[in-house]
């Protein structure tokens, strides 16, 4: 009994939202229009100079890249290269070095960057670097590697061939009879 009142109130429900649904479109009525989840953010135009000059860049400096101008302050030349966490004023020797490696082309004279390391394993290099999210790892062929993989892969072969103890043959103790 219980589940033939059931059976039949639902059919008297769907029957009255069918109803409701062709009355609403027989009228020419729309339909309720639904709100975006999320309203559509703007960005902010970031403040420049009226020259076009992003603020913190004096007003003297040229262009020279695409994120770095050059001035003189103090009878210096100084740099200000853009970076994630705003402007950084460097000297023309420390932007050449900066430069050189966005390129892909360091200093061969520079120092291998710290905490990389390499092991050959298998006819492939495996080198490993420290990062604050814990160490990453990657595999190359020797063929394959850009100057800073090179420099660190040289270093290793340096470092493991002064290293390495030098062998010395055992005098052979002669008998006596």
């Amino acid at each position: 009994m219980m589940r033939l009142i059931q059976a039949s109130f639902a059919l008297v429900v769907l029957a009255a939202c069918t109803e409701a649904q062709t009355a609403s479109h027989g009228s020419g009525q729309k339909k309720p229009q639904v709100a975006a989840s999320r309203p559509v953010a703007k960005v902010a135009e970031p403040k420049r100079h009226p020259d076009g000059r992003p603020l913190g860049v004096p007003y003297d400096a040229v262009k020279i890249a695409p994120a770095a101008w050059r001035t003189v302050e103090n009878g210096k030349a100084v740099v200000y290269r853009q970076t994630a966490f705003g402007f950084s004023k460097l000297t023309e020797e420390e932007n050449a070095k900066i430069q050189r490696m966005i390129d892909g082309k360091p200093d061969p004279s520079t120092d291998v960057p710290q905490g990389i390391s390499v092991v050959e394993k298998e006819g492939k290099l495996h080198f490993s670097r420290i990062t604050p999210f814990g160490p990453y790892h990657w595999v190359k062929e020797k063929t394959d590697l850009n100057p800073v993989e090179s420099a660190v892969w040289d270093k290793a072969q340096k470092t493991a061939q002064t290293t390495m103890p030098k062998t010395t043959v055992p005098k052979t103790a002669e008998v006596r009879n």
